[in-house]
């Protein structure tokens, strides 16, 4: 008789910089770089009859789309890992707010991912699951579940992610109407890092290298740590306070809560700001939020 494999539940962020992944208890992260290559690659895996190269040698990404096909591939290549051949999944995740809020994006996103899944890994290796629900919940809005008192006083919310950088005014839940997405997120600030620091020190560097170079920065000389100093500040008042202000945010009003990998990145600017709330283990906060709502639905 054939044994019959357990279903089991996955909570994961697609991200754009880097997929989380919660599983039995279990935090799983890594690069959600992906990118289609020809049969045979070194280094490739294959995702349903496609071949992809994964993580950092892969191009990093810098639209907010995640209803692609790549999406797909990610999921494949993350559940690769975590489950046995023949195992059937029902998977929560995440969509930013601006496709969240119409509805035929959750079910396009639900019907991209679910399905089937044959991958192969480079050694020749193939598991074959089956995700077979999928559940989708709103990106940044989950993360205050983690902070449930946030949710009883006017706050603007602002999540920094690899690719999308979106803030919203939040009174209980959304308002739409008074929030903001743009495509300035973390790779975007990275990439025109890259540029300052060619044009000032006269030697050519990647969005990879400004990345490393700015992780860097307790060891930098001060004449560099200027440099990044005054690129950063520039591109969060551009990019966070003035589209805040487009949108309603007054200081002496409402507080600003901030969520995601870039909120951490650019913490030493951001915290010179004592209306700010960032969310502890920003990083994590929005898919152990969607956990958390999942679990009560599920109830």
């Amino acid at each position: 008789m054939q044994n019959i494999v357990e279903k089991i539940d996955v909570t994961i962020d697609l991200g754009n910089a880097n997929y989380k992944m919660l599983i039995d208890g279990k935090r799983v992260i890594d690069s959600s770089n992906v990118e289609e290559v020809p049969t045979g690659t070194f280094g490739a895996y294959r995702v349903n009859g496609k071949s992809y190269l994964f993580g950092e040698g892969a191009a990093a990404k810098y639209t907010t789309n995640k209803i692609v096909e790549d999406k797909k591939a990610l999921l494949g290549k993350a559940l690769y890992s975590v489950v046995e051949d023949s195992q059937r999944l029902e998977i929560t995740t995440l969509l930013p707010l601006s496709l969240y809020i119409h509805n035929e994006n959750k079910e396009r996103y639900r019907e991209l991912l679910k399905g089937e899944y044959v991958v192969t890994n480079p050694s020749e290796y193939t598991k074959r699951f089956e995700v077979v629900e999928v559940n989708v919940c709103c990106e940044g809005f989950s993360s205050l579940i983690t902070k449930p008192e946030l949710l009883k006083e006017a706050i603007y919310l602002v999540e920094i992610g690899g690719v999308d950088l979106a803030g919203c005014f939040v009174n209980r839940t959304p308002v739409v109407t008074q929030s903001f997405t743009t495509e300035q997120g973390m790779n975007k600030f990275y990439k025109e890092l890259a540029k300052v620091l060619t044009s000032k020190l006269l030697e050519g560097f990647s969005d990879k290298d400004a990345e490393l170079v700015y992780g860097k920065y307790e060891t930098l000389t001060e004449e560099l740590k200027e440099i990044i100093d005054s690129f950063a500040k520039e591109y969060i008042q551009k990019n966070i306070y003035k589209k805040l202000a487009d949108v309603g945010y007054k200081k002496l009003i409402h507080k600003l809560v901030l969520v995601g990998g870039g909120a951490i990145a650019l913490e030493r600017y951001l915290k010179e700001d004592d209306n700010i709330i960032i969310l502890e283990n920003a990083l994590w906060a929005n898919v152990e939020g969607a956990e958390i709502i999942e679990k009560r639905r599920a109830k």
